[in-house]
């Protein structure tokens, strides 16, 4: 027989093609996209409080947060004959996360500060080497009442601070952030107490970066009702060898609210972590005595004011209006004035501050 090789050549094309297109069909087989998963949205977890959302795919609970602030600043009443303006402007950012366990809550929290004063750097005299300061504030560890890590002192905090004023601390109360190794127990009618252990980062060695010989000590007891809080602290440094208690007394009657509180220094010619220095190398003395008031005219406007005496000699007066024109957004007017009078040093000062602060 005879072999037709256009017939042939037509049957390959023919084989060809239809190869071709299986081939086609079985590869968009394969490509075929899968059926979207469904989505698992921000879940809200309001069992820690307003804010808090579950971090995807954990029973772990986030809240988020923040400060944005801007200060224009006449003066410093925390030191005479320094005359003139200057700004500072602030970021805080916050972050907190709370779940369940068979201890109780498992907490976290940390605060980040960021400060930008242009007078405070080293080419204008500052103490730091450029305009920009940022600083970790708080970062805690909490559980079943304890806490570890880095926080205000609690003989600063647990019976609150003084007024609600930006310069409280004219006549300081108390170290600021310390790491910390603290218990807290809350009796659930109001009564709580704490007992702390605190470094201050005082060197007791003569080298660069030497440790303490120990750490300070620190703790409180208080009744807390909401509308009253009476409450004690003390605390120990272990490296001056001297230690101080302060008492508050507090209330809240509707608009109105006012505070005394006062502390005693163990050793009035000196000053340490829980009597601070005031200025020029002097302290409280034997005592300090702080003072306060507030008044809520409406949601929106309030005015508080403070006054402050030590045993050396140092009055401080402030006020201010705190005005919230929307919610979470503060304009605050204040005005502060300072009077040393002592051996070491005998002049005042002045200040006034415009504060516009963001809270989300």
């Amino acid at each position: 027989m005879r072999w037709n090789a256009g017939m042939n050549r037509n049957g390959i094309f023919c084989c060809a093609g239809a190869l071709v297109l299986a081939s086609g069909a079985h590869g968009a087989d394969a490509i075929v996209a899968a059926e979207p998963e469904p989505m698992d949205y921000v879940r809200v977890c309001d069992a820690f409080g307003i804010g808090y959302f579950y971090i995807p795919g954990t029973e772990t609970c986030l809240k988020v947060g923040g400060r944005v602030r801007f200060d224009a600043v006449y003066g410093d009443a925390s030191a005479p004959d320094a005359d003139g303006t200057y700004t500072n402007t602030r970021v805080e950012l916050y972050l907190s996360t709370a779940s369940d366990t068979e201890y109780g809550a498992l907490k976290t929290n940390i605060t980040a500060r960021f400060d930008y004063d242009p007078h405070n750097d080293d080419d204008n005299g500052g103490n730091f080497p450029d305009a920009t300061r940022t600083r970790l504030m708080v970062a805690t560890i909490e559980l079943g009442g304890f806490t570890a890590g880095l926080q205000n002192s609690l003989y600063e905090s647990f019976i609150d601070y003084a007024g609600n004023v930006e310069n409280d601390d004219i006549i300081n109360y108390g170290p600021s952030e310390v790491p910390m190794l603290a218990y807290t127990y809350n009796a659930g009618n109001g009564f709580s107490a704490f007992i702390a252990l605190e470094d201050d980062g005082q060197n007791d060695d003569d080298v660069p970066g030497g440790a303490s010989d120990w750490v300070n000590v620190a703790g409180g007891v208080k009744f807390d009702n909401d509308r009253w809080l009476v409450g004690l602290t003390a605390g120990y440094d272990e490296s001056a060898e001297e230690g101080a208690i302060k008492v508050r007394v507090g209330g809240t009657f509707d608009a109105f609210s006012a505070f005394v509180m006062a502390g005693w220094n163990s050793d009035g010619d000196s000053f340490h972590s829980y009597a601070p220095e005031i200025t020029d190398g002097f302290g409280w003395g034997d005592w300090a005595i702080w003072a306060g008031a507030a008044y809520k005219f409406t949601d929106k406007l309030a005015a508080n004011t403070q006054l402050a005496y030590s045993d050396s000699d140092v009055l401080s007066v402030v006020a201010n209006l705190q005005w919230t024109p929307v919610s979470g957004f503060l304009i605050q007017p204040e005005l502060a004035y300072t009077k040393w009078d002592n051996s070491t040093l005998d002049d005042d000062a002045w200040s006034g501050m415009l504060r516009f602060q963001r809270t989300f």
